[in-house]
């Protein structure tokens, strides 16, 4: 019920009605159920009528709610008192029917017919891949756990999965096998859905480890970016595109460096996808001469972040030097300045003819001044304690720590490269290939880069990727099949949302799905269910996609067996 006030023949007037569907139409109506007359006279006779009639409103709506529980409430008791219910001991068990949502995007993307494709292709399994599948990939979506916990609790969804724990690990081979194909099938869905562009994509590199200390071909000791120095890892090449839907990525041993994983990926997507044109967006890690040389060669261009304190001295220059710098206030400064670098392979010298954008913010240097303050004062604990630095050479902290030849004086604190590294503060700089790129596409590209950077952490913490409890080299390639696809489902369904105007993040999203739940209970032979209260937030989600949500209480639809239905 709401107070409603219109206009007929040039006057108001006020009235409180009800929304209701009309049985035989199916179409919303309202019903008046009470007139208040005109507006002009109700509020002569009392300035605070409509306030009073407001509070009147939502004590009618609260004594309604009330009733209805009630209602509910003796519904309820009498279904169970009556013999025909018999609860276990367990109790009456609840399931997320929330999942739906993402069973929407995985019929999308014509899922289960790629898979059964591809295992009447390339396998005599006799069992349904695409079942393990989909609870390996909705699990990892909305209760991450090892492959064991996912079979034991496949229970917490309402709809059945009739597989074997032997059958998940055999289809994680499956996957690990299929995973190229994958990748083209999932492209090109997308692509048809959203008219995919790769004219901009972003690169980026991660480890993840294991619990393990027993290296391999694969789980190798190396840099982690987890800190797990004592610990096997793989390395990640991640692809996505400018709406942050990831296109590829490729597995490498774990002592592969970052730079290294750069060109067997971007090959791999040139012939793999035909991509003529693409400006690649990375981070400095991934910065060296010879990718660039690479990604000329390919007939790609790119923006990368350049590292100011490790460059040339003629690059050090050109940021220090004030000429050409435009101040847009005084906190921001930016120029952009032609930069010329040689690169040498196979016994001939290449020249990259490129741009640096060079920007300067007072904001980045008040967090620089912060992050070298607290590098200073690490490096002087570890030239006051050798023991200490003998333990931290492999953590880093040591890099205002010199080292001499010299009895006498062996370590000392290096004030120079300090006072060199200060005269930085604030600047950040970004090559890039393209001269028709303005200085704004540029920044706007690199600050891009965050896109990136959320998908490893969304891998990482909601889909918890890592650490790894699978050991053999298929089945660590199919579980991190099984994290790209939920990846792509999860980014996928972000990017419908933001369509419809939408911007949750990923984890509001997942918190919501995991709140659509209900409760099953058995009478005379028939399975019902109870639908316990949900998230706000996934009420938004059902409107967004024409979704009506399940009544209270009911059976589960036979034809389609599933809950959730479009709205016709």
């Amino acid at each position: 019920m709401y107070l409603q006030i219109f206009k007929n023949r040039g006057k108001e007037y006020v009235r409180i009605v009800e929304s209701f569907r009309d049985p035989v139409t199916k179409k919303p109506k309202i019903r008046v159920i009470q007139n208040f007359g005109n507006k002009e006279k109700l509020l002569a006779e009392n300035p605070n009528a409509l306030q009073e009639l407001q509070k009147k409103v939502e004590q009618l709506n609260a004594e309604k709610a009330q009733q209805t529980g009630l209602a509910l409430t003796r519904r309820l008791e009498d279904f169970l008192d009556t013999k025909a219910f018999s609860p276990t001991k367990e109790g009456a068990p609840v399931q997320n029917y929330g999942y739906e949502i993402y069973q929407m995007i995985w019929d999308e993307l014509k899922l289960d017919s790629f898979f059964q494709y591809r295992q009447r292709k390339n396998t005599k399994f006799q069992f349904q891949t695409k079942i393990p599948i989909a609870l390996m990939t909705f699990s990892r979506l909305l209760f991450p756990e090892s492959k064991l916990s996912t079979f034991e609790g496949k229970g917490r969804f309402a709809r059945e999965f009739p597989c074997e724990l032997e059958q998940m690990y055999r289809s994680l081979s499956f996957l690990a096998q299929q995973k190229n194909h994958l990748e083209e099938h999932l492209n090109r869905q997308i692509s048809k859905k959203l008219n995919r562009n790769l004219a901009v994509a972003f690169y980026d590199v991660t480890t993840y480890y294991f619990e393990s200390v027993l290296a391999d071909d694969l789980k190798k000791f190396g840099y982690s970016k987890d800190n797990k120095v004592n610990q096997v890892q793989v390395v990640m090449g991640l692809l996505i595109d400018d709406q942050g839907i990831p296109v590829g990525y490729d597995l490498f041993p774990g002592n592969t460096s970052d730079f290294r994983t750069l060109e067997p990926v971007l090959l791999r997507m040139k012939e793999q996808y035909g991509i003529q044109k693409i400006i690649l967006v990375a981070d400095r890690g991934l910065n060296s001469k010879g990718n660039l040389l690479f990604l000329k060669s390919l007939g790609f261009e790119y923006i990368m972040s350049f590292k100011i304190r490790s460059g040339s001295k003629k690059a050090k220059e050109m940021v220090l030097d004030e000429s050409g710098y435009t101040y847009t206030s005084p906190e921001f400064k930016w120029k952009k300045c032609e930069f010329q670098s040689f690169v040498r392979t196979d016994g001939k010298t290449h020249g990259l003819n490129d741009h640096l954008l060079i920007t300067w913010s007072s904001k980045r240097a008040q967090k620089d001044r912060k992050d070298r303050e607290r590098i200073i004062e690490k490096s002087k604990k570890l030239v006051e304690s050798k023991s200490q630095l003998k333990a931290e050479l492999k953590k880093g902290g040591k890099k205002y720590v010199q080292f001499t030849l010299l009895e006498d004086d062996h370590i000392s604190f290096n004030e120079k490269q300090a006072e060199i590294d200060e005269q930085f503060d604030g600047y950040y700089a970004i090559q890039y290939s393209d001269p028709a790129l303005s200085p704004e596409k540029v920044l706007e590209a690199s600050h891009g880069l965050w896109k990136i950077e959320e998908s490893f952490r969304v891998l990482e913490s909601n889909f918890e990727a890592r650490p790894i409890f699978v050991w053999t080299e298929e089945s660590i390639k199919g579980h991190f099949v099984i994290c790209y696809l939920a990846l792509v489902i999860q980014r996928l369904l972000e990017s419908l949302l933001h369509t419809k105007g939408m911007d949750y993040s990923t984890e509001r999203i997942q918190d919501a799905i995991r709140s659509a739940t209900i409760t099953k209970v058995h009478l005379d032979g028939k399975e019902i269910f109870i639908k316990n209260k949900s998230d706000e937030v996934f009420s938004d989600i059902l409107k967004a996609f024409g979704i009506e949500d399940i009544p209270a209480y009911g059976v589960k639809d036979k034809r389609t067996k599933t809950y959730l239905h479009t709205k016709k």
